[in-house]
């Protein structure tokens, strides 16, 4: 008998919950709202743990280029399944999951080379101000099926719903081409940072240094993994950097992303050098276009994650290669998410997490 089935499990799940709204200036409040049902193909899930990402409190400032409305933020996420939609295996319910939030098409012309996070028509689950695809910072949250990646037995909860991070540096490290034996720069030492350490030192790379205003979390790199750190507001950070590198950079990961710090990955790089632009910028900026010609430096943008990229990253946690106790700060329940949201925007040397 198939496990396919053509209407929702039973029991189905129905009443109220809340879910927190993130609203641009003004801050995060929390509203009572339906348990959804899920549609064909996809899955209600549970939350459990879920994490506060840096461009969500950039959006709560009035910083985001992208999320300028109200939404339900929460995409970094984990939960188990309760319920399916039509088409989906039964036998989902009850697993843990984690949620991949970026929604392609499959069908456009990059979706179909591999390259989802490209999609000519994406949409994002708890980035989305149309809250169309309301996001996981609730009781329940909606996904399809293919979004949501099954969590390995020996994989806990905090390490799962660090694997969202970590894809992204997983992508910019597999875009930036091979790194066996690279000598390689990371600007920014928050959390993304920190995790564009692991995942170059995992994709080869001989030397790492990374660059913070924060001396705490330079050390914090070191621990885990990093050859060296400099205080990017020392007057001589580049020369510090090319020291400890043993010379220019063949890949900068700019974690920073503003205008500053893409001029300082310029100058650290060496002639057809790569720069990966792994956070968002929050403005236009200018670049040195003659040494970019000159030098045929690579300026290359990373956009998220596909599903080979949150493979990677399970396959990392699952080997025990994610430093959870050095990434994550504290948790906090939904009721206090406004809370968690201030702690967030107020230190960013540590991962909050909502515990819903």
């Amino acid at each position: 008998m198939s496990l396919v089935q053509n209407a929702p499990t039973s029991p189905t799940t129905s009443g109220t919950m809340l879910r927190a709204v993130a609203e641009p200036t003004t801050g995060v409040r929390l509203e009572a709202a339906q348990i959804p049902a899920p549609g064909p193909g996809d899955v209600l899930v549970r939350s459990t743990l879920v994490g506060i990402c840096g461009s969500d409190t950039h959006a709560v400032a009035g910083h985001h280029p992208f999320l300028t409305a109200p939404y339900v933020p929460g995409h970094e996420a984990t939960g188990v399944v309760v319920q399916v939609g039509a088409g989906v295996d039964t036998s989902r319910v009850g697993q843990r999951v984690l949620l991949k939030p970026n929604v392609a098409c499959g069908t456009c012309v990059n979706c179909r080379v591999d390259r989802s996070n490209a999609c000519e028509t994406l949409a994002w689950i708890g980035c989305d101000p149309s809250r169309e695809r309301s996001g996981a910072m609730a009781g329940y949250f909606l996904a399809p099926d293919t979004n949501l990646f099954t969590v390995p037995d020996g994989v806990d909860d905090q390490a799962a719903v660090l694997v969202e991070c970590l894809a992204t540096p997983v992508h910019a490290a597999r875009i930036a081409g091979d790194l066996t034996g690279a000598r390689v720069v990371v600007l920014g030492a928050g959390t993304i940072g920190v995790l564009c350490v692991v995942a170059a030192l995992r994709a080869g790379a001989a030397t790492v240094v990374v660059t913070d205003m924060d001396a705490a979390k330079l050390d914090r790199a070191v621990r885990i993994g990093a050859t060296g750190g400099a205080l990017a507001s020392a007057p001589d950070v580049n020369a510090q950097v090319s020291d400890a590198l043993g010379g220019p950079a063949d890949v900068v990961f700019d974690c920073v992303a503003n205008e500053r710090s893409i001029a300082q990955a310029v100058e650290l790089l060496r002639r057809a050098g790569t720069l990966l632009l792994v956070g968002v910028p929050p403005r236009p900026g200018t670049v040195n276009l003659p040494i970019v010609q000159d030098w045929e430096l690579r300026i290359q943008g990373c956009a998220a994650y596909t599903e080979a990229d949150v493979h990677a990253s399970i396959a990392i946690a699952a080997d025990g290669g994610l430093p959870v106790d050095e990434i994550i700060s504290t948790t906090y329940s939904l009721h206090d998410v406004a809370v968690a949201f201030e702690r967030a925007a107020a230190d960013s040397s540590g991962k909050v997490l909502v515990a819903p």
